[in-house]
Parts: C-alpha cells; sequence; structure tokens
C-alpha cells in the first residue's frame, strides 16, 4: 500500500512554504523602525534640529514591540496564529498615518501604539512559537529562517527610503510604508494555520514544569536577564557603528558598510548555527555566540584601522541573531511542545529593551566621556554577564540530567 504524506503536516512543503511567509511578515513589519535611523536628520529639521525627537521615536518603536510581543504571543494561544497578523496589518496602515500626520505627540504615540505595541511586535513572536510546531527534523533551520526576518528587513527597507526620502520626504515615506506594509501582512495572515500539533491535541496540553533544571520563574528570570545583557551589547557598536567609523577618520559610507557587513553576516551565520544546533544543542550554540561577541567587542576597544573595523563587523554579526534564536530553541526544548507562547514573547520583550537601552548607554557614555572605548567596555561588562548567566543554566542542566546530551 502506497503511503501518502500529508500536504499541510509536519515537515510539510505547506510548512516551509509557511516559514517563508512569515519571514516576509517580519520583513515588512519591521520597516518603520529604520526609518529614524536612515531618515534622522531629514526628521530631526522639522523638529527644531533635535536629533532627540527620532531618536526617542525609534526607542520607543522598540519597547512597545517588546510589550507587545508578550500580548501577541498570548492572543495566539488563545485564538489562531492568524489573528495577531490580521491586527498587525491594519496596525501598521494605521501607524503610519498617526506617525506622519503632525508634530511630535503624533510622531512618538504612531510608533509607540500602533507600529510597535500593535504591529511590529505581532508579526515575530507569534511566527516563531507557530513555526517550531510545524518542523521536527529541521526544526532549527526553520527557526533560523524566521530569525533572519529582522536582519532582512533592517537590510532591505533603507535601501527603500533612501531612495524615497529626497523625492516624497520622511512623512509620505512613512505613509507608503503603511499602505505597502499593512496591506500585504493583512494579506498574508489568511495563509497562516495553526502546527498540526495544535490542531490534533484537542485541549491545549498543560507544560509539564517538573522536568525544568530549576524552578519555572527562576528560568525565565535567568534567560530574560541573559537575552537583556546580550542585546544591550549588541546594539552599542551596531546603533553607534557610523559615527564610531567617524571618529577614527573614516567617511560615513564606510561606517554604513560595516552595519550592511554585520547584517550580511548574520543571515548567512544564522542558518549555520541553526545547523550547528542540531548536533551539539543550542545552549552550547548560545554559549559559544556569547563567546564570539566577547571577542568582537574587545577588539572594538582598541581598533583603528579600517580592515579591522570590517573584521571585526564580520564577527559581531555571527551572533548578531544567532545569540536570539537561541532562546527560542532553548525554551521549546526545556518547556516542550506545550509552552505557552508568551514565555517567548517575555524573553523578546526584555531582548528589545536591551537593544534600545544599548543604544541609548553607546550615547550617553560617549556624551560624557567624549570616546565610545568606556562604551564598548561597558558592553563587555554586560555580555560577560550574559555568558555567566547561559554558563550557570548549562552546569544546572548538568547536574540534573548528568547522563543525556546537554540541549
Amino acid at each position: 500500500m502506497t503511503t501518502v504524506s500529508n500536504p499541510e503536516g509536519v515537515d510539510s512543503p505547506y510548512a516551509w512554504r509557511l516559514a517563508f511567509v512569515s519571514t516576509f511578515c517580519i520583513l515588512l513589519g519591521g520597516g518603520a523602525i529604520y526609518l529614524p535611523v536612515v531618515g534622522l536628520k531629514e526628521i530631526a529639521a522639522e523638529f527644531g534640529d533635535r536629533r532627540a525627537v527620532p531618536s526617542l521615536a525609534y526607542m520607543l518603536g522598540f519597547v512597545f514591540m517588546g510589550v507587545g510581543g508578550v500580548m501577541m504571543g498570548w492572543l495566539a494561544d488563545r485564538t489562531h496564529p492568524r489573528v495577531p497578523l490580521l491586527i498587525a496589518g491594519v496596525s501598521i496602515l494605521a501607524g503610519g498615518w498617526l506617525a506622519s500626520s503632525g508634530g511630535e505627540l503624533a510622531l512618538y504615540a504612531g510608533y509607540a501604539i500602533p507600529l510597535g505595541l500593535l504591529g511590529n511586535s505581532a508579526t515575530f513572536t507569534p511566527a516563531m512559537n507557530n513555526i517550531q510546531g510545524w518542523f521536527d527534523k529541521r526544526r532549527s533551520t526553520a527557526v533560523s529562517l524566521i530569525s533572519v526576518g529582522p536582519a532582512l528587513s533592517g537590510f532591505t527597507w533603507p535601501q527603500i527610503y533612501r531612495w524615497l526620502l529626497p523625492e516624497v520626504g520622511w512623512r509620505e515615506t512613512l505613509v507608503i510604508h503603511g499602505v505597502v506594509a499593512g496591506t500585504l501582512i493583512f494579506l498574508c495572515a489568511f495563509y497562516v494555520k495553526p502546527s498540526p500539533v495544535v490542531r490534533h491535541a484537542g485541549p491545549r496540553p498543560k507544560e509539564d514544569l517538573s522536568i525544568l533544571p530549576m524552578p519555572s520563574m527562576a528560568l525565565m528570570a535567568l534567560l530574560s536577564a541573559a537575552a537583556f545583557c546580550c542585546c544591550l551589547a549588541m546594539a552599542v557598536p551596531f546603533v553607534h557603528m557610523v559615527a564610531f567609523c567617524g571618529d577614527l577618520g573614516f567617511a560615513a559610507a564606510r561606517g554604513s558598510e560595516a552595519v550592511s557587513l554585520i547584517l550580511l553576516t548574520a543571515v548567512a551565520a544564522t542558518f549555520a548555527m541553526g545547523r550547528l544546533s542540531d548536533h551539539i544543542g543550542p545552549l552550547k550554540v548560545s554559549l559559544l555566540c556569547a563567546i564570539i561577541q566577547i571577542v568582537s567587542l574587545l577588539g572594538f576597544v582598541f581598533v583603528q584601522s579600517l580592515s579591522g573595523l570590517y573584521t571585526l563587523s564580520v564577527i559581531h554579526g555571527i551572533p548578531y541573531i544567532a545569540i536570539v534564536q537561541g532562546y527560542a530553541l532553548i525554551l521549546r526544548h526545556l518547556y516542550g511542545p506545550a509552552i505557552s507562547g508568551w514565555r517567548l514573547g517575555v524573553v523578546m520583550l526584555f531582548a528589545m529593551a536591551g537593544m534600545a537601552l544599548g543604544g541609548w548607554v553607546g550615547g550617553a557614555i560617549f556624551d560624557a566621556t567624549l570616546s565610545y572605548r568606556m562604551a564598548f567596555q561597558a558592553a563587555l561588562t554586560f555580555n560577560l554577564l550574559n555568558l555567566m548567566l547561559l554558563g550557570l543554566l548549562y552546569f544546572v542542566q548538568a547536574r540534573r540530567v548528568p547522563a543525556r546530551a546537554l540541549l
């Protein structure tokens, strides 16, 4: 008798198509966050040349995206993974109009609520939780595909903005983004289905917290703190790369090239690290990524040459996304298929808070010292804390289950 594979089952062709559609939605949803970076001078010019205005909009977008991730992960669990995307489509369309419609308050409100809390947040966490239920054999690769969505967004939209800004200005550019991204996300939502595990399980199974290596609250606190520390450290050189290059005597274009190197390396490295996770486990890969980031941050303290800057950008790009996707894989392994969607949202909230605060910390330390050296040293300190926290989890797990392979 011939066995016919389920076209919409685990590891099916539909599962792979869904992974690509989900990545596309993440690419679309994350676009608005990069406009204050690319159009910083244009936006500031309308607000008394105060660069703090677009910088605060950028920070609000990141912080509220993290808060919204918790809410959207919970909502997807209680309803359907399609629902957050439908909300995101409408919200991003409305957010582009609101943020571009008036003064500072409209800009901040637009980035905080419709673009951050209800928009961008709905594209990543629900997709990451849902896609893991669609894969068994190649789960790490699928998670890697979802994880590179923000990097692809960060590489794609700035190129579009550089073309649109001189032609139509930042307000119309933001409206165009809202219409295009919001409409496409809304349409893509109808392609999304819950994973077979959720569809066939009847009532959602409860998490088995007895299998955890430490109390659940302690584990969530540890992973959240690790995510915060690693992302704060990660953001300092990334956000300030162009300015740092200028301090070293290089043109701003060289800084943009260094940022592109980080993002392109991150995309390639995420897939490589995902495959490596299949062999040695995500916790070991996250530890490796933390060590690699220590190397890059230590290098930024001392680098002086352009070739050294490019080399460090490549090194910094290796863990840029891979270390974050590791948290999703670690959570899934520890809590099992019944993991509540809000857990990843909580960890991502702290990760986004670290990214937002890292950019500010770098600028604040530079303003106080007129040098980025201490800023990079501070980033290095936070990354050492990240390594210690992940190491603690590794050794606790080793003591609990010494006979089996760790994560």
